[in-house]
């Protein structure tokens, strides 16, 4: 009887696995959460965007997932999207894009797509979309859909703009703490409304500061370039409170940039 119970137990065990393994499959989003999504025209299609759970769409710097699903829910891993943020300035009748990127993905991988938009105003001055192209393979279908984003501003600036149209970005929210830590920060220039290219031979020196304190902190590595106009380096604080991070931005000798962004640990 003893020997019963343990094989029901076991087979339990087995299949309740085989369960949780198959809803990962088919939830490639894990433990994201879902933003926005739109319904594609003429399909039985929608796209969804997910970002890390605690965070939405803010001015500066965002990086999300996009998925093609059915309507009823399916995940559509042999699908590729692309994508094009714009702003629609309703009041001024201009409409322009904004920074953004793209991951090069592998359909075989069972992963939804990654990208990352540098937004930079909040929907507050008009109408943020992604414009999204969509090629499902299994069925030959192409389309088109915009996904409404909801952009807000962040409790603490992570985004400098200089009125030569060069855009600074802190990646993210970094979740900075006493000790040493990874920074990054994106430089693009806007060219045109729809054209804003990432600047990669730029020069970033960092120095944090505690203002209250009157003081600053050793250990620092200023950011350099590591390819998509992305730098990257490393900042040091040496304990709790308010501190910011001073950053000059140079062109060869020319400053483009002098500003600071501020901290709270």
């Amino acid at each position: 009887m003893k020997k019963l119970q343990y094989i029901i137990i076991l087979t339990a065990l087995v299949l309740t696995q085989a369960c949780s393994n198959d809803d990962d499959a088919l939830n490639p989003a894990g433990s994201m959460v879902e933003i926005a999504f739109a319904a594609v025209p003429d399909s039985d299609f929608k796209v969804v965007m997910y970002m890390a759970e605690g965070t939405s769409p803010k001015v500066g710097y965002n990086d999300f997932s996009l998925g093609l699903y059915t309507k009823d829910g399916e995940w559509l891993s042999n699908a590729h999207l692309s994508i094009t943020p714009m702003m629609d300035m309703t009041d001024m009748d201009m409409m322009h894009s904004a920074p953004h990127e793209a991951d090069e993905h592998d359909a075989s991988m069972d992963m939804l797509q990654t990208f990352a938009t540098v937004f930079v105003m909040p929907s507050m001055m008009g109408n943020w979309t992604l414009d999204v192209s969509v090629m499902e393979m299994d069925s030959d279908f192409q389309g088109k859909v915009s996904l409404p984003v909801t952009v807000t501003v962040p409790e603490l600036t992570r985004l400098k703009s200089t009125a030569e149209g060069y855009w600074i970005s802190m990646v993210n929210n970094p979740d900075f703490a006493v000790d040493s830590n990874d920074i990054e920060f994106t430089v693009h220039k806007r060219e045109s409304g729809m054209s804003w290219p990432a600047v990669e031979d730029f020069t970033i020196e960092i120095e944090p500061e505690m203002p209250a304190m009157g003081h600053g902190s050793p250990n620092n590595v200023n950011p350099t370039h590591v390819g998509n106009g992305h730098y990257q380096g490393t900042v040091n604080f040496t304990m709790t409170g308010d501190w910011v991070i001073n950053v000059t931005v140079m062109d060869g000798d020319v400053l483009i940039l002098e500003d600071s962004f501020e901290v709270v640990l």
